[in-house]
């Protein structure tokens, strides 16, 4: 039996969190804390779209996009990073939100360092 529904089960609880926090942000702004302690929010970009790739690359069995020059593109990251832009690029429109292209850089940052850690875990987890 394929453990696949790991990886999604854990895709839609980190999924679940990221819209749950987004509509919070859009309604209510930014919870305090994250302007208390300094770069929270990035560092909660970093995780969140990290874990969103994480759970992804595994749920879709690490198929890539595409093949640029060489370099496979995980489908998981395009599927992450291009929402998240849009939804960066959305923020100018909304009075209790910035967009900021440092918090895209750590949506980009998550991905980057959460998908070989997807990979490698996979590769664990299938072998026992």
């Amino acid at each position: 039996m394929s453990a696949r529904w790991v990886w999604w089960a854990g895709y839609a609880v980190v999924t679940a969190l990221a819209l749950w926090l987004t509509a919070r942000a859009y309604l209510y702004g930014l919870p305090a804390v994250l302007n208390t302690v300094w770069q929270a929010d990035k560092a909660l970009h970093l995780l969140i779209a990290g874990l969103l790739a994480f759970f992804l690359d595994g749920a879709l069995a690490r198929r890539r996009a595409f093949t640029a020059g060489g370099l496979e593109v995980p489908l998981a990251a395009v599927l992450v990073l291009i929402p998240t832009g849009i939804e960066e690029c959305l923020q100018t429109f909304s009075v209790l939100r910035t967009a900021s292209v440092w918090d895209y850089a750590a949506d980009v940052t998550g991905v980057l360092v959460f998908i070989p850690l997807s990979r490698r875990f996979g590769r664990r987890f299938a072998s026992r």
